[in-house]
């Protein structure tokens, strides 16, 4: 393995003083150690907020204290034991964020959840995990509850709207017991209070289990520990110049691990306001209301943000000012390497807050051009990069207000995910599949390991053994890293499609949906870039006797085989969440490539396009019979096994 010179920053070593679970330095190891030091520094400080019709929710970070332990009572009232899993099913709100604390705290494995996936996707969450109890969203409850009819009891959540309590007539007589969280929290005695004080929370325990996506075999549970995310809260801490007057409107899900380690660790811990807001058409709203300082989102996000801001010009009539002003910010850039953005579109910033720092992207690849575009409007966006498994963030683009005011030196570097983040070491390893060699190319697959690096995933070994080089971690992203430590990521050496909203589309998942439907040969899912968007595709080489037959005597041409095929895609793709299914297919005349001996599809060779015309296809269909065929014994009869 060959290795990048970068070496290990700040990595918190726990402190030898008996009793305490603190690092050396004092950092909180456990999220009960979080909260803790957060009541003390920040005490009646707002630490959540959420605007639900037209009406404020806010709490503090004693609140936040005060009613996540009563809460973790109740929970272990209701039977939650250490190391038990608890479902957490729901948009952002302060009660999913108390809900999360509560579950920790009490020693439990927190399992979030996706609210948008199908019934039978979360099913199969939920059986994997075996969770005891579930935090289920009010709204949700109809759709979701019988893939929770084994738990204990679900608790209901109401994304804030009624924080005081859910009328009691709402819910409905349903196995098992259904309560509202404000009853969850009378649910706790002194006994279990007296059990939870007594309740030792350790670094190495499990905090989380975050499945990374899919119902079959693209889908894996990563395990993350206390230590794991608070180690991740400090090196982002030491990379992200956060202060206590930050207000962040939160518009990611939090089940996702870049918005969660920034909303539920980091802000409450420097002390910030987040605002949560989950309804796309108001953040321009909120961030006039809030006047943020710091914005996160994902590429798709800021796409649509910079084409709203474009065409609100446009409906003004003020489309040949704003080119205007574009051209004058171009030019002196240009001209002094100044960046006046800021001045010339002065009421651009007044309507998106006027306080806004910069913005942060993550989740999948920024187009550096999205990047310029806002950079020419005085708006900074720097990219981080990371994994589910590295709880998540391994790097980030420093911010240099001087550098991105008075030089060019963003424009040169909008295409690097930035440095390893403090604490964290990255490296570089031979990919020879790819005949890439770290010597030879001075690129390869990019490995981490830090305190933040996940122990392995969810009651699957393998997966896990897999997953590791002695002690670093595979990413399945391909890079360089240069002079100053910026990575530059050029490739993946897995295939996991990324979307450009982040979202993750696991070819196994798909592949094996299809693979159901008799009229699919062979199948393989891609991701295509089509103008500027990442999109998953499948290719198929269909099964001409099955097509043939569903024909019935019909002409197999090009159109009726599409209208067949598209017919099977649609319906084995129905209980999947729209953004897993596939945009659209692509037909081939001749059968995928595949790897010897194990006759496994060969990704790595799968063509950016194919052909299909039917009378290839009918010969490659008898030559795949012919080849696929069993062979026979000396008594002419086929053999028992193909070897």
């Amino acid at each position: 393995m060959v290795l990048s010179k970068l070496k290990m920053l700040g990595a918190p070593t726990e402190s030898d003083t008996p009793g305490t679970l603190r690092s050396a330095d004092g950092s909180p190891l456990t999220f009960p150690d979080l909260l803790e030091d957060n009541r003390h520094v920040w005490g009646d400080k707002i630490a959540f907020q959420q605007k639900v019709r037209r009406e404020w929710h806010r709490i503090s970070h004693a609140d936040v204290y005060k009613r996540s332990y009563e809460l973790a009572a109740g929970l272990v009232a209701l039977g939650l034991e250490q190391g038990d899993r608890v479902a957490l099913i729901g948009e952002n709100s302060i009660d999913w964020a108390c809900a999360y604390y509560a579950i920790v705290i009490a020693g439990g494995v927190a399992v979030p959840i996706y609210y948008d996936l199908k019934p039978t996707e979360v099913a199969e969450m939920v059986a994997r995990a075996e969770p005891k109890l579930a935090f289920l969203a009010m709204k949700s409850l109809p759709k979701f509850e019988s893939g929770l009819a084994d738990v204990r009891a679900i608790i209901t959540i109401d994304q804030g709207a009624a924080i005081g309590g859910v009328p009691g007539g709402y819910l409905r007589s349903v196995k098992p017991e259904t309560l509202a969280i404000e009853d969850a929290r009378r649910r706790a005695t002194s006994e279990s209070r007296q059990k939870l004080a007594a309740t030792i929370v350790k670094p190495e325990d499990l905090a989380s289990v975050v499945f990374t996506s899919g119902t079959t075999g693209g889908m894996k549970g990563v395990m993350l520990t206390h230590r794991n995310f608070m180690a991740n809260m400090m090196s982002v801490r030491g990379s992200i110049p956060f202060n206590d007057k930050d207000r962040i409107v939160m518009v990611l899900p939090m089940h996702h691990a870049f918005p969660f380690i920034v909303g539920m660790t980091v802000s409450p811990a420097i002390g910030g306001e987040l605002t949560f807001e989950n309804d796309l058409r108001r953040i321009r709203d909120r961030m006039a209301e809030v006047k943020p300082t710091l914005f996160l989102g994902v590429p798709a996000l800021f796409e649509v943000m910079y084409r709203n801001i474009v065409h609100g010009i446009e409906v003004q009539g003020r489309m040949e000012t704003f080119q205007k002003g574009l051209r004058i910010v171009e030019a002196t850039k240009q001209r002094t390497g100044i960046n006046i953005g800021r001045i010339v579109f002065r009421e651009l910033h007044k309507r998106l807050g006027g306080s806004l720092r910069f913005m942060v992207s993550g989740g999948a690849a920024l187009n550096p051009q999205v990047a310029l575009k806002f950079a020419r409007l005085g708006i900074p966006i720097i990219q981080g990069w990371g994994l589910t498994e590295s709880s998540p963030v391994l790097t980030d683009q420093r911010w240099s207000p001087r550098k991105f005011y008075m030089s060019n030196y963003y424009e040169e570097h909008f295409g690097t995910v930035g440095q390893a983040v403090p604490g964290v070491e990255i490296g570089l390893i031979d990919v020879p599949e790819k005949e890439l060699y770290v010597h030879l190319h001075g690129e390869g697959e990019l490995v981490a390991r830090g305190e933040n690096i996940s122990p392995g995933y969810w009651r699957a070994e393998e997966a896990t053994t897999a997953s590791r080089v002695g002690d670093w971690l595979r990413t399945g992203d391909v890079g360089r890293i240069d002079d100053e430590g910026n990575i530059w990521i050029t490739g993946r050496s897995k295939f996991v499609i990324v979307l450009d909203s982040g979202e993750k589309v696991h070819p196994d998942e798909l592949e094996e949906k299809l693979e159901r439907s008799p009229l699919i040969q062979d199948i393989a899912a891609i991701g295509r870039k089509l103008r500027g968007k990442t999109q998953a595709w499948v290719v198929i080489y269909p099964n001409r006797d099955e097509i043939m037959a569903r024909l019935g005597g019909a002409a197999a041409t090009e159109e009726a085989v599409r209208r067949l095929i598209g017919d099977e895609i649609n319906a084995n793709t129905q209980d999947i969440a729209t953004y897993k299914r596939p945009t659209d297919f692509l037909l081939t005349d001749i059968p995928l490539p595949r790897t010897v001996p194990l006759r496994k599809i060969a990704r790595g060779q799968i063509a950016d396009t194919y052909t299909f015309d039917p009378s290839n296809w009918e010969r490659s269909w008898a030559e795949h019979l012919a080849a696929t065929a069993l062979p026979a014994d000396d008594d002419g009869e086929e053999a028992a096994s193909a070897g």
